[in-house]
């Protein structure tokens, strides 16, 4: 399974009431079995920063769309280090 970030914005995700309602049930992050938007911080310069987990770019990509993001870049990833874990991904 690949993992991908996202840049972008998305209008009223800088209010942190709709940030919460757009990814605070399940079903808003988890849109099918292989697909789970893992991370989303919203960036001071009202920019937002997606990560996912999915079998393809494009179940990333159907997410965003579904979400409005107007998409800067999507690029995989390759390696990730986390608190002292680090992973290969690709």
């Amino acid at each position: 399974m690949g993992r991908w970030i996202a840049i972008g914005t998305a209008s009223g995700w800088d209010d942190v009431t709709r940030f919460g309602a757009e990814l605070r049930e399940t079903s808003q992050w988890r849109p099918d079995a292989q697909t789970s938007i893992t991370t989303v911080f919203a960036l001071g310069d009202g920019r937002l920063v997606a990560e996912c987990h999915a079998n393809t770019q494009d179940d990333f990509k159907a997410w965003l769309d579904r979400k409005r993001w107007k998409v800067e870049s999507i690029t995989p990833i390759r390696h990730l280090a986390k608190t002292g874990n680090i992973w290969k991904v690709a």
